[in-house]
């Protein structure tokens, strides 16, 4: 685990000292692949009013263009600190949806929360179980957003916490041709077989079950990471799926997992940030970093009252989506 100096010093910790419901929330992101699904699920929660944070330089249509009830602050594009504490003030909870290769700005936006009196901080997470040693030693990513949690461990009594693990959004890795899918070209690069197994969960209800956490079921949720999964399955299930609804047989690139990630690791070390994204691919197509969230903890997809989809109707909408 890397070390991180403490940013907090000079500032006055708050204590969280109310269990009253969450009020006001602030979201980091609003205009990303999630976090533009969470903002979606805040609005449809009458009992919370929503920030959004942008940066000056965001060239996003704002928050409060789409919908001007919502209250939009802007600041610097490197978050100063004393900008994200004034921002923050009067929040009850901040949600980050910052970008893959931005998760280690996150220690001083934490310690802005806490200085701002913030009860609950929602990090980005979003994926596998970055708390794994061995998903830390893959890539940077993991081993970043990782580190982010257990600061916030380490601030527990200042500040709550609830990361959400949700596995791998099948529509986004359509759409991105991750997971190893090229379904625009018909092919696939399959890890070793295709046979590691790691969940699945859709967008929608990765943001129903950060906003449901907070709303209905805030102690259980206190201080813990949430781990959501609509059903497990495998590159090769996948690609038989598509294979079927498409009525087409994909291309199969053969890849050996052990020799690809000694190549994706040495790219990083080189300085290639890209080869990260491979790294990332490698924690869920093998099945071996804790993606399969079953295997990690309790699976809490029924206590938050998410409904399950199958995987033919995720496979559908995710084809659907290229359309």
């Amino acid at each position: 685990m890397a070390t991180h100096t403490n940013h907090n010093q000079g500032f006055a910790p708050s204590t969280p000292a109310t269990t009253a419901p969450f009020q006001t929330v602030l979201l980091i992101g609003a205009t990303g692949s999630i976090g533009s699904h969470i903002l979606r699920a805040l609005l449809s929660t009458p009992s919370l009013a929503v920030t959004i944070l942008t940066r000056a330089s965001s060239k996003s249509a704002t928050a409060s263009s789409l919908n001007p009830k919502i209250r939009t602050i802007t600041i610097d594009d490197t978050y100063p600190t004393d900008s994200l504490i004034t921002a923050f003030r009067g929040q009850d909870v901040v949600i980050s949806c910052l970008t893959t290769l931005s998760v280690a700005d996150q220690f001083r936006i934490v310690d802005a929360a806490v200085a701002a009196g913030v009860r609950r901080y929602v990090p980005s997470e979003y994926g596998l179980n970055n708390m794994r040693a061995d998903a830390q030693a893959l890539n940077s990513v993991f081993r970043a957003k990782g580190a982010v949690q257990q600061y916030l461990r380490d601030r527990e009594g200042r500040i709550e916490w609830m990361t959400v693990s949700c596995g791998m959004w099948i529509k986004w890795s359509v759409q991105n041709d991750f997971l190893g899918l090229r379904v625009r070209e018909r092919r696939v690069q399959l890890w070793d077989g295709g046979e590691g197994r790691f969940s699945v969960v859709t967008e929608e209800n990765t943001a129903l079950a950060v906003v449901k956490g907070l709303v209905e079921l805030a102690e259980e949720t206190r201080n813990r990471n949430v781990l959501v999964e609509e059903f497990a399955t495998t590159q090769r299930e996948l690609v038989d799926e598509m294979e079927r609804q498409l009525g087409v047989r994909f291309e199969v690139e053969p890849v050996d997992s052990q020799a690809r990630i000694a190549e994706l690791q040495t790219a990083v070390n080189k300085g290639d940030a890209t080869a990260a994204f491979g790294l990332i691919e490698a924690g869920f197509v093998t099945g071996r970093y804790g993606g399969d969230l079953s295997k990690e903890g309790e699976i809490m997809t029924e206590k938050l009252g998410l409904k399950r989809h199958s995987l033919q109707e995720v496979v559908a909408d995710a084809l659907a989506s290229l359309q």
